[in-house]
């Protein structure tokens, strides 16, 4: 049984084990554990407005209510706003499609091309947030580095808009914050460069050096490893915030435990993302495959529990119970990404005009005659209404607040934008997961609590988070 059966309500009953399930609201934060024949009296109340009540099932009822799980007061959505002026204040270029690294699963099947973008269509994208984040009283914008390819190898373009996008803050007395995604393969003066300048990367490192030398080699065929480790290194001296991005495949799945391991007795990250690898690009002809749900599920959990005692904040992109929101990213109505070529799409991963996707996220492009960038706002409304409460297929879900209709790339995958939102290949692992993840949490409450309830009808756990 689980189910959001009042309108606006959003309350699952979720089964935990045994007789016992989950009554989980999302948006309140908050979860109890109630036992089968209180679960039976919650779902009667709701789908019946609560009449017909016994007396002792109304008791539960009022408990509930007390507690703040039933009928709140007040609830508030993350809705995301479907009209309104389109004023990005936050950008993401992707200055080439050239690549250093032959990464066996590549998403991009990085290398083959090779696009780069003219500073003119980077300075006009910055100029276009920073003006935008000033009218709008923003304290700062963001530029960030990501790409087809690896950002870096545009090494020039890279240094001369970072330094260009510093002068624009200054002129407007404004801060601002510089991201990257990078394969981390950077010399001495890239290393610097980066400390000196961004607020964080995200590093892709795939685990101990035979793992990450195996799927992440360089175009010479030889390791990348032990430089990127330099690269680490470097950062953990100089105190520089990072992340790692680790992808996790059929054959590395059973590691999970020992890359959190051997990567922590290392470097001093602050997050370790882990993601099962998605059949696309390189892994068409490379043989890679993802990891059986069950597998990933079993040792992602390991790998989980692991990081907790070592103090690593071990994460996956589609089970978030610390987060609440409509969107599952900015792919929705508010990514503002440049491709080399002056393409504007709110997707990573939708590169090509040619994806059959890029109907749907390609939103725009750099008109060099007018030195601007012109957008169609039909389909920025349209790619607005894809936030969560938009689908019907996630109005039932648990998760619905947390992944937020999972990655729209892969919704769409070998699909065009009049078929309805149908989940993705990943729903099944993100509920079972967040599941766990749910569990997890309770046990840690009930272990700092002193009282246990008397009556198994009463909740055994108010406040999850």
């Amino acid at each position: 049984m689980i189910m959001s059966p009042r309108e606006n309500n959003d309350l699952f009953l979720i089964p935990r084990s045994g007789d016992d399930y989950y009554l989980y609201a999302p948006l309140l934060r908050s979860v109890a554990v109630i036992n089968r024949a209180a679960a039976r009296i919650v779902s009667a109340y709701l789908n019946n407005n609560g009449s017909e009540l016994s007396p002792e099932a109304s008791a539960i009822i009022d408990q509930l209510r007390q507690e703040g799980i039933i009928d709140p007061p007040t609830l508030h959505s993350p809705r995301f706003p479907e009209q309104g002026e389109f004023s990005p204040h936050e950008v993401t270029l992707f200055p080439t499609s050239r690549c250093n690294l032959r990464c066996r699963y590549c998403y991009a099947n990085a290398g083959t091309r090779f696009l780069e973008m003219p500073f003119e269509i980077g300075k006009a994208a910055i100029d276009f947030v920073a003006r935008n984040a000033a009218r709008l009283g923003s304290k700062n914008f963001s530029v960030g580095y990501h790409g087809g390819g690896e950002p870096t190898q545009a090494w020039d373009f890279i240094q001369q808009s970072v330094t260009y996008a510093c002068e624009v803050a200054a002129q407007k007395g404004l801060d601002v914050n510089l991201f990257a995604a990078t394969n981390g393969l950077l010399s001495k003066e890239q290393r610097e460069f980066i400390a000196r300048h961004f607020s964080t990367v995200n590093i892709s490192l795939d685990g101990p050096q035979d793992i990450h030398d195996y799927n992440r080699p360089k175009t010479d065929g030889n390791g990348s490893y032990a430089e990127i480790a330099e690269t680490l290194k470097y950062f953990d001296e100089a105190g520089f915030f990072y992340g790692i991005r680790t992808t996790i495949t059929r054959s590395t799945v059973t590691r999970m435990v020992e890359i959190v391991e051997k990567l922590r007795d290392q470097f001093q990250f602050a997050y370790l993302q882990m993601e099962p690898v998605f059949l696309c690009g390189r892994c068409a002809i490379s043989g890679e495959s993802p990891p059986p749900d069950d597998i990933f599920i079993e040792h992602f959990m390991k790998a989980y529990e692991r990081g907790r005692e070592l103090g690593v904040d071990v994460n996956y992109s589609g089970a978030r119970l610390d987060v609440i929101t409509s969107k599952f990213c900015a792919a929705s109505g508010d990514g503002f990404t440049i491709l080399p070529e002056g393409i504007v799409t709110s997707c990573y991963e939708v590169m090509d005009c040619a994806d059959p996707r890029a109907g749907i996220f390609h939103y725009g492009r750099y008109d060099q005659a007018k030195s601007m960038f012109c957008f169609d706002h039909n389909r920025i409304e349209a790619l607005r209404r894809l936030s969560v409460e938009n689908h019907p297929y996630c109005a039932d879900c648990f998760c619905k607040w947390h992944c937020a209709g999972d990655c729209l790339a892969k919704v769409f995958k070998n699909r065009d934008n009049d078929s309805p939102h149908c989940g993705t290949i990943r729903c099944d692992l993100n509920r079972a997961l967040t599941r766990l993840q749910l569990e997890h949490l309770v046990k840690i409450r009930l272990s700092e609590s002193a009282e246990c309830p008397k009556d198994r009808n009463e909740t055994h756990e108010r406040q999850a988070q």
